[in-house]
């Protein structure tokens, strides 16, 4: 999933494909038109020379592969390798399959920077079907689907009204200050809550959302290191009034007060700033 070529931020392209599975009013459904679901975000499908896609999504007789492409110069090593994938390594994986005779197909999505991608993957003999996201969304490059539903949903332009959805609010490569807030407002709520204790899994569980379940495990587990190092750092530094653990048992303390959460929430803030200080003063 890392991708070092970013011309545009590559969880805001896997968000704007994941909604294209739901039924939201204001963002194109096509996926979700066609019988697809959510099946998992970055599996890592135990082939030779592994291959680890965005997505996998499913429909009764049909898994379709997502590769989200932010980068204009760079394909990755995936694109190659997609042929190698029959459906029981997806079992091995413990993936669940709709039907034995299940149909494997893969789709490219991204921004404008497909136009400038089309030319390399074409010398690769890459032809997938090529989708782009930005005002709109319709297929531009590449073979038909195998799926005739998705051709037809995408051979025409649909305008995007609104926003991608957040879906996955952030991955392993996103910066601490992506992730902070999602992790202080969830720290609030336990509070408020009276659900003071927590494990650090737990904390990433309702963080992460219902998309949880759909992370692949290497995932989940690599997310959970991430939440763990950050409520480090917090402790250590401007919240070490409010977190203490002994071990992987964590508390939240905050006082039943609006001024104690208001104070919560500056120090939280103030968390975050020191970020942007830290980094600014990094990148002189």
């Amino acid at each position: 999933m890392t991708n070092t070529d970013q011309s545009f931020d590559h969880l805001d392209i896997i968000n704007a494909v994941l909604g294209l599975a739901y039924n939201f009013e204001s963002y194109p459904n096509h996926l979700f038109k066609a019988g697809y679901k959510l099946s998992r975000i970055e599996p890592i499908i135990g082939v030779p020379d592994s291959i680890n896609p965005d997505i996998l999504f499913m429909s009764e007789n049909m898994g379709l592969f997502a590769e989200c492409k932010g980068g204009k110069f760079k394909i990755g090593s995936n694109l190659s390798r997609y042929d190698s994938i029959q459906v029981r390594h997806l079992i091995e994986k413990g993936i669940d399959i709709p039907s034995e005779n299940l149909e494997l197909d893969v789709g490219i999505f991204g921004r404008d920077n497909l136009i400038h991608l089309k030319e390399k993957l074409t010398r690769k003999g890459i032809d997938y079907p090529q989708v782009i996201l930005d005002k709109t969304v319709e297929q531009i490059h590449g073979r038909s689907f195998k799926d005739p539903k998705l051709n037809d949903l995408f051979s025409e332009s649909v305008e995007i009204k609104s926003k991608a959805p957040l879906i996955l609010k952030f991955t392993d490569s996103s910066p601490v200050k992506r992730i902070a807030p999602f992790i202080f407002t969830t720290l609030m709520s336990r509070s408020i809550t009276g659900r003071n204790k927590f494990k650090v899994r737990n904390l990433t569980e309702e963080v992460m959302d219902d998309i949880w379940d759909n992370l692949d495990k290497n995932v989940q587990n690599t997310l959970v290191e991430k939440v763990r190092a950050i409520l480090r750092q917090c402790k250590r530094k401007q919240l070490s009034n409010y977190l203490k653990n002994s071990e992987d048992v964590w508390s939240i303390s905050i006082t039943d007060h609006w001024k104690s959460r208001k104070k919560f929430s500056d120090d939280c803030n103030r968390f975050i700033h020191e970020l942007d200080q830290k980094e600014l003063f990094d990148f002189i």
